[in-house]
């Protein structure tokens, strides 16, 4: 009887770390991408992952998460994620997770500043003992230009 309990406590637990290094993971992915950090940001996908960063663009595996985020660094020339709300559900035995996270982001381009709200869509999964983003929708609610005060 007493291994039940254990073996139920040790599930709740492995949950509770799981739930806490996938917050790592998905507000790493604001840190290193706005800090511009690549090795960072590619440890947090795995290697067939799937990046839809908006309307129309749809990326798959590694490589094509570091060109992408290559040609968006060049156009992109500074930003600022905060991520919020985020609801995360983990199978812990099937080492799989869902997240839903809120994404208030600032961008800056040769065109000017724009605030975009948007809400990630997240499915992870355990590999080699770590959680990896698998898959990342975004939607992307609403975007709007910000006036310089200078100009």
């Amino acid at each position: 009887m007493a291994a039940a309990i254990d073996d139920d406590l040790a599930v709740r637990l492995d949950r509770v770390e799981a739930i806490e290094e996938i917050r790592r993971v998905l507000h790493g992915y604001g840190h290193a991408f706005d800090k511009r950090d690549l090795p960072w940001f590619l440890s947090l996908w795995t290697d067939d992952a799937e990046w839809s960063p908006g309307p129309d663009t749809l990326v798959r595996g590694r490589d094509a998460i570091r060109q992408l985020t290559a040609g968006l660094w060049d156009t992109v020339t500074a930003s600022h994620h905060w991520s919020v709300n985020s609801v995360i559900d983990v199978d812990v035995v099937g080492g799989a997770a869902t997240a839903v996270t809120d994404v208030h982001a600032m961008a800056g381009s040769a065109e000017g500043w724009a605030h975009t709200a948007a809400t990630y869509r997240d499915t992870l999964r355990r590999v080699d003992g770590r959680w990896r983003l698998a898959k990342r929708e975004t939607d992307i609610h609403r975007t709007i230009p910000v006036a310089d005060p200078a100009g």
